[in-house]
């Protein structure tokens, strides 16, 4: 499937991981995807127990994360390795959390 097809290698640091086609735009391998991804909904989520609403911006981001992290789970060919499953799995939680957090009044917790 074209969407699976590796097209060079990510741009951060020395990494040498390919960039799968559905990263090609960012030019990062799906590890630092899953990197970056978690340290915003990390960020979203001290801004929720500081009492902070998130702006518009942040929460459309984080619908279009988990629109793409669903999207990279359902695809056809070569599976991701049981790490990256387990990975963007956990990615999915946590936008869902994040976006009910959000959804929510003041923060209590």
């Amino acid at each position: 499937m074209a969407t699976l097809t590796q097209t060079r290698t990510c741009q951060i640091g020395v990494c040498s991981d390919r960039v799968p086609a559905t990263l090609a735009q960012q030019g990062i391998c799906l590890d630092h995807y899953l990197d970056q991804a978690f340290a915003r909904v990390a960020n979203a989520l001290e801004q929720r127990r500081k009492g902070r609403t998130l702006d518009s911006r942040t929460m459309d981001w984080l619908q279009k994360q988990g629109d793409f992290t669903v999207q990279l789970l359902a695809e056809d060919g070569p599976a991701h390795t049981p790490g990256e499953r387990s990975r963007l799995l956990d990615l999915l939680l946590c936008l869902a959390n994040v976006q009910e957090y959000a959804h929510q009044g003041p923060a209590t917790w």
